[in-house]
């Protein structure tokens, strides 16, 4: 059964969050799953990216949305990046209404990040 959700965002900008958080996920994660799940809730559609992957230790957590900060855990060889994917895709959740958070990580288990923008009906 198909469920349309419809939300109030720039589809382009969507697709850049959702990238940046799947391309995080397999970055981080060796073996294991990534899961898309959403839910609806207060006029809000939230998205969630979790992942099995390394995790993120609690000193560091905070870093994870500043600008050009990428967080080194011990000595993991993991690709680069510029630090700049979470702040930006948080700055155009924020700018469509929503917001962009971590939800939960654990070390050696992995992380569960979350997206919401304003639902909208089909016709608006």
């Amino acid at each position: 059964m198909s469920h349309e959700l419809w939300v109030a965002a720039d589809a382009a900008r969507v697709s850049q969050i959702v990238s940046n958080l799947l391309g995080n996920a397999l970055k981080f994660t060796e073996k294991g799953s990534i899961t898309i799940s959403y839910t609806e809730q207060d006029g809000m559609v939230s998205v969630f990216v979790k992942d099995t992957g390394i995790g993120i230790l609690a000193k560091n957590q905070a870093k994870l949305f500043g600008k050009f900060q990428q967080v080194f855990q011990g000595t993991e060889d993991r690709p680069s990046g510029t630090g700049l994917g979470l702040y930006i895709s948080k700055a155009m959740a924020q700018k469509m209404g929503g917001d962009l958070w971590l939800e939960k990580s654990e070390v050696g288990r992995g992380s569960t990040f979350g997206f919401s923008l304003k639902k909208q009906s089909k016709n608006s």
